[in-house]
């Protein structure tokens, strides 16, 4: 038998094929399933091509997967939201035990391999979720860029805009900054940045949180203000795990892992979170299990199987050749 994990996100879409032993059979990439950015429609189309390439490739019959589960972004917030979303994998999962959560659940799980602890995710969007020695969940963040996601590259991209506008007006001191978003967008006038984000990328969330990397670079480079927004990006995740942490009942010590984007710059957000928890006996760990992997690893629970040692070990590998 087979399972299947999907780590939806607002920039990537992760289908990974596992076996009964937890080592992965195939695993395919597609474009964002979340709601906002392609619709309803745009959400059925990814999870069924998806799906269908997925045993397709691998000459696996619809019956042969056991469970499947499924991570969204967006899912849980707005009811009429959740309602349409559960329809449609009603719809492509038919005939298949499945689960449907939102994307911050396969972080956790992937994070610490099942057990408790926080996770934040700071991807495209922003958001963390608590598990506590009861089994008690909490969640925390997830407003969407209109309203919140503080910290994530969307947030940290609209923050490197706006440093722009200001060190062009010569509010605040030009830096590495200025120079590096003009070279790479090559602007002959500031005021052409307006017409990039209003009328080019037609301010998808996904492209302006491109500009978070832009801002990264400026950061490695000792640019002030790039260094300033990574720190304030930092003090915000912080925040999501402080209330979590006073929510929930943990040891003495709270396991806190972190999945999403914005982390692979590492020491650069990671050093003034450590800052920012240190009151909070926090033990900041990287994560065991990836997303897609904390996928796969939810269906597999799903379907009343016990994860172990050697499963968790089995499905952190690469992609190893399997007789299907």
């Amino acid at each position: 038998m087979y399972y299947i994990g999907i780590d939806g996100g607002g920039t990537k879409t992760t289908f990974t094929l596992i076996n009964q032993d937890g080592f992965k059979v195939d695993q395919i990439k597609t474009g964002t399933t979340h709601h906002e950015q392609i619709g309803f429609d745009g959400v059925e189309n990814v999870l069924s091509i998806g799906i269908s390439n997925l045993l397709s490739n691998n000459d696996i019959l619809k019956e042969q997967v056991k469970a499947i589960f499924l991570g969204l972004p967006g899912y849980g917030e707005v009811k009429s939201v959740k309602q349409k979303l559960d329809e449609l994998a009603a719809k492509i999962f038919d005939g298949i035990k499945y689960g449907v959560g939102n994307d911050v659940e396969v972080g956790l799980a992937g994070s610490l391999a099942g057990e408790g602890g926080i996770n934040i995710v700071s991807g495209t969007g922003s958001i963390a979720l608590g598990k506590d020695l009861k089994g008690n969940f909490t969640r925390c963040g997830g407003w969407g860029d209109y309203v919140g996601d503080e910290g994530s590259a969307h947030w940290i991209g609209k923050k490197t805009l706006e440093v722009f506008s200001k060190e062009s007006d010569h509010r605040i001191e030009r830096g590495d900054l200025y120079y590096n978003i003009r070279k790479k967008l090559n602007l002959s006038d500031d005021f052409d940045i307006i017409d990039y984000v209003l009328n080019k990328i037609n301010k998808d969330r996904a492209k302006v949180a491109e500009f978070s990397s832009i801002c990264y670079e400026s950061a490695t480079r000792g640019d002030n203000n790039a260094i300033k927004i990574f720190k304030e990006a930092a003090y915000e995740l912080g925040l999501l795990v402080k209330m979590i942490a006073k929510d929930l009942e943990f040891n003495e010590e709270i396991v806190v892992s972190y999945s999403g984007g914005v982390f692979k710059s590492e020491d650069m957000i990671l050093d003034t979170l450590k800052e920012e928890l240190v009151e909070y006996n926090v033990k900041l760990i990287k994560p065991i299990l990836g997303p897609d992997e904390g996928a796969c690893l939810l269906a597999y629970k799903l379907a009343g199987n016990n994860v172990n040692e050697e499963f968790v070990n089995n499905l952190s590998k690469d992609i190893e050749e399997v007789t299907v």
